[in-house]
């Protein structure tokens, strides 16, 4: 058994693949005990980093004070931080982990390369939990170190099909990678969407009978929040009767948001980030993902749980592993999806037995309970060799 890990943690936001690192965490610490150990390297903080602190001993790679930076200050923290400081803390946290008694590292993005080619080849091997499609592999890594997490991972847990075909693309041979999709602990309690529809309307100060449409992820090109508007816009001079579009997710690319945010008709709300969006995806009609890329999404899957209908873009990939064919909209477009919607709220009755159907397959499917052994068992090959 391989007790002890050395997690590599690229940030500690409130986002899919931190919050997929804690139930993984979670999930081995409820399968192993007390006797198993975790040292977790957090290169970037966030709102997580407390829960991940529960867990295991967390030491910061980027000090508190170099986060947060104006872009000249960034700029002046990069030279510092990454040729001098950064790479010693790595190489001391690796060295006072191998000597408590090494084990598996585990690497919780295909971004963590610059980490992974700091690591001295003794350090043992690395299981990288892959969240990122071909786009996403380019868009967030240098050249060099896309090459490191390629070369030192001995294991790739992808989490989606798409994720494991972009990988086997890459080169890296298909018995060095398994699918290991988002998951939740348990299966939420079935919400009294009613209820949760009247709580949001009183929030967002709409009228009683106001129908909700929802979104989620960081304001960015990538989670299609400008398409995101578009459909709230044509799907609201298209409906009779009061409807509000919720966006929750806090700004990535000021300049989009901004844009955004102009494009913006008066039934739509940007509510920002929040600790646990269940409430907003209770109380809506349908959830949509208008991601143009998409590993898997874990707002799909959280809605699906809680019984809510989701409609995704058939080419962003990773939603088809949970979604049905009917729920994903071939076409690339806010006209498209705006017309799936319409049909959606023009047929409530259908749209129910879509989220009842979701929220079985989540059930049968994607629970941690169904998860933990085979990544342990996975690790565990690796471990030995």
């Amino acid at each position: 058994m391989t007790d002890r890990w050395l997690v590599l943690a690229h940030e500690a936001t409130n986002s899919g693949a931190p919050r997929m690192l804690l139930e993984v965490l979670r999930g081995v610490r409820a399968a192993r005990g007390s006797d198993w150990r975790c040292d977790i390297l957090l290169d970037r903080g966030g709102p997580l980093a407390e829960e991940l602190a529960t867990i295991g001993q967390v030491q910061r790679l980027t000090p508190p004070w170099a986060e947060g930076m104006a872009p000249l200050a960034r700029s002046l923290r990069t030279l510092v931080d990454r040729p001098w400081l950064k790479p010693r803390r790595l190489r001391r946290a690796v060295r006072t982990w191998q000597a408590q008694g090494g084990g598996v590292i585990y690497s919780n993005t295909a971004t963590n390369g610059r980490l992974l080619a700091g690591l001295p080849a003794s350090a043992g091997p690395v299981v990288t939990h892959v969240h990122e499609l071909e786009y996403s592999l380019q868009r967030f890594n240098r050249p060099q170190d896309l090459a490191a997490t390629l070369a030192r991972t001995s294991l790739f847990l992808a989490v989606s099909t798409a994720v494991a075909a972009d990988l086997r693309a890459r080169g890296v041979p298909a018995e060095r990678v398994k699918v290991v999709p988002n998951f939740l602990p348990a299966l939420p309690a079935l919400p009294d969407a009613a209820a949760a529809q009247k709580e949001i309307c009183r929030r967002l100060r709409l009228a009683p009978e106001t129908r909700l449409i929802t979104g989620c992820g960081h304001i960015d090109p990538l989670k299609g929040t400008d398409l995101f508007v578009d459909v709230v816009n044509q799907v609201a001079a298209s409906t009779a009767g009061p409807l509000a579009g919720v966006w929750l997710g806090g700004d990535i690319d000021r300049r989009f948001a901004q844009r955004v945010r102009s494009a913006a008709g008066g039934c739509m709300h940007f509510i920002g980030e929040v600790p646990d969006p269940a409430l907003y995806f209770a109380a809506s009609e349908v959830v949509v993902v208008t991601s143009r890329v998409e590993s898997f999404s874990r707002v799909a899957l959280e809605a699906a749980a809680l019984g809510r209908p989701v409609l995704a873009f058939a080419a962003a990939r990773g939603p088809a592993d949970l979604l049905p064919p009917e729920a994903l909209v071939t076409e690339l477009s806010a006209e498209a999806m705006a017309a799936a919607v319409i049909a959606a709220l023009a047929d409530p009755a259908g749209s129910r037995r879509q989220g009842e159907s979701l929220r079985r397959r989540v059930a049968g499917e994607f629970l941690a309970a169904q998860w933990i052994g085979r990544l342990l068992a996975a690790v565990e090959e690796v471990s030995r060799g």
